[in-house]
């Protein structure tokens, strides 16, 4: 706690290692000379990805760091909020002998999205380079597969329903142990690790399209939309996460909070 606290105070106060302007100017003359002389030999399109690779933002500012926490954090807490609301509404709704599995399904949901904005809060408030923060990092990935199973529990039970609900739900949680599993022993900060990760969450999030004809016939039209629209915001969030402008990850947590709320509105509002 202290290292974070330490950090973000050198950080407001301006106190960061400073490079005087001679030594600068020094290092950007050096810098663009070696990347003229990396791009040699190479063609268009593979100096292109030279040049792109090399630009990329590896890190984020104080002030990316900031809104991410704050854009995440508001809805971790909207979420904990309505998490008595949402169980007594669904309870109440339900048709006689479904209250329990419609509370719970609900539960499940509102619980584990509000895990996963609380792990993102937490990465992004935390000192950058330490090895608190890399362990906070596996388990705020980990949370997105609960996040994503916990979304499909309500549908796959109070919506879809039978076995071909039973089974898409028990589909969804196996893969949140192989994802876990994997990301708790296997991950690595590497390209072909995080494209991995993307197809799983990918497969989990989509995985609905196996039985969108029974989902569409058992789903009022609100809720079948409200999941759909959810489900591209989320989609979208990915292609931002991936292309590292400046607070393009801030962008990305945008839209997974239009996400949660279309897939909030569903659950809660639309269940039944």
């Amino acid at each position: 706690m202290s290292t974070n606290k330490s950090f973000w105070k050198r950080w407001l106060e301006g106190k960061q290692d400073k490079v005087p302007d001679d030594d600068k100017a020094e290092a950007s003359a050096s810098s663009e000379d070696s990347l003229e002389e990396g791009l040699k030999g190479l063609s268009l399109i593979e100096s292109g990805k030279a040049v792109v690779s090399r630009f990329r933002r590896k890190t984020q500012s104080l002030g990316e760091e900031i809104g991410n926490s704050i854009t995440h954090g508001v809805m971790a807490i909207f979420m904990l909020g309505i998490l008595p609301y949402a169980a007594i509404r669904a309870y109440n709704r339900a048709p006689e002998g479904q209250e329990a599995l419609d509370a719970f399904g609900t539960s499940v949901f509102v619980i584990s999205v509000f895990l996963m904005f609380l792990s993102s809060t937490i990465y992004h408030s935390m000192a950058r380079a330490t090895k608190h923060k890399a362990v906070m990092n596996r388990i705020d990935h980990i949370m997105i597969f609960f996040a994503i199973a916990g979304t499909y529990t309500p549908i796959c039970l109070s919506v879809i329903g039978g076995s071909w609900g039973l089974g898409l739900c028990i589909a969804q949680w196996a893969l949140v142990i192989a994802g876990t599993l994997f990301k708790a022993l296997a991950f690595s900060k590497s390209i072909r690790s995080y494209v991995f990760t993307i197809a799983i969450y990918l497969l989990m999030g989509w995985m609905v399209l196996l039985c969108l004809p029974l989902l569409k016939e058992t789903a009022s039209a609100a809720t079948f939309w409200l999941i759909v629209a959810g489900g591209f915001c989320y989609t979208a969030g990915i292609v931002s996460f991936a292309l590292k402008f400046k607070f393009s990850h801030m962008v990305w947590h945008f839209l997974v909070d239009f996400g949660a709320i279309c897939h909030l509105l569903a659950i809660v509002f639309f269940l039944r």
